[in-house]
């Protein structure tokens, strides 16, 4: 029977908060194992202005390096690999990853963040982050008096699109699609603050160095913009979680506890797969944070538990 090396926790995410998480749990002398895929939103273009720190942004590469730079001096393993599949044997979690390899664990922590709904034309990614977007948190604020798309198909799409007006007022709403799904109400906002709505799909781009100019349609018309904001929505990357149990909402995000714990003993989560919080960096760092304390809590002894001593 082949030995098993057990980890006491599994973190799977390789952003801010799955690199938090296992920082963390290095710090209070646990070993973690944390799963990298190099995919996610810490992997696109963009540079962020609104996390503490960082006088004229950090990029989000450059951020989730120093990350691993700070994390590699822990005893942290890093598997720069997907993970395929998972099990749970009795009290461990199972991990098997690209190459076959399998990993266990005490605890696990998901931290596996969302795949957002990108409009899909030639060379798409390159303008992520640099002048394709998906956040107005992050980054209206960078529209002020620019002309900007808002592309989507429903009402929260909408609803934000008329947000921008706290930026500009060069905002044309975009269905990307031959039919306008937008309610009545939201439409007739829309007009009544001089936004345009086009019914109309994307068939090329204008650019170059991931800068748009002009979004050219199927039918022929043209919307020349400083800024693409896609607002068409993600999908939480909870397939995982859910095979051995974990208990999602109707949107397939982690449901968790303040504390992260999932409805799975000794399973947790952490950063944009769940919704107790914003999708921000800063949250995404609390959430790997406190998903470490609680993971770190769960592996006391009795004799180390507060609750112990209770009468």
């Amino acid at each position: 029977m082949t030995h098993k090396i057990v980890y006491d926790s599994l973190v799977i995410g390789g952003g801010p908060a799955g690199l938090m998480a296992a920082l963390q749990l290095a710090r209070f002398n646990r070993r973690p194992a944390l799963f990298d895929s190099g995919m996610g939103r810490s992997t696109y273009h963009q540079i962020n202005h609104n996390y503490l720190g960082f006088p004229g942004g950090v990029h989000a590469r450059t951020l989730r390096e120093l990350g691993r730079d700070q994390a590699r001096a822990y005893p942290i393993v890093f598997v720069d690999q997907p993970v395929l599949d998972i099990e749970r044997e009795g009290t461990l979690f199972g991990l098997q990853v690209e190459d076959g390899e399998k990993f266990w664990g005490r605890t696990i922590i998901f931290a596996t963040g969302v795949r957002d709904h990108f409009p899909h034309f030639p060379n798409w990614e390159d303008f992520v982050g640099r002048s394709l977007f998906w956040c107005i948190t992050c980054d209206g604020y960078k529209t002020r008096g620019k002309r900007i798309v808002a592309l989507g198909n429903d009402t929260d799409a909408g609803v934000t699109a008329l947000q921008f007006l706290q930026f500009t007022t060069y905002i044309t709403f975009l269905t990307d699609s031959r039919e306008n799904k937008l309610s009545d109400k939201v439409c007739a906002a829309l007009e009544a603050h001089g936004i345009p709505i086009v019914v109309g799909e994307i068939g090329e781009v204008e650019g170059h160095d991931g800068v748009l100019g002009q979004i050219v349609l199927k039918d022929g018309g043209c919307l020349e913009l400083d800024y693409l904001f896609s607002l068409q929505g993600k999908t939480p990357n909870s397939e995982l979680a859910q095979k051995i149990g974990v208990q999602v909402d109707e949107q397939g995000y982690i449901i968790t506890d303040v504390d992260l714990h999932t409805n799975i003993p000794g399973a947790l989560a952490a950063g944009d797969v769940t919704r107790l919080f914003a999708h921000q960096i800063a949250t995404a760092v609390h959430e790997g944070i406190t998903a470490a304390c609680a993971a770190n809590y769960y592996l006391y002894e009795p004799h180390q538990r507060h609750e112990s001593y209770e009468d």
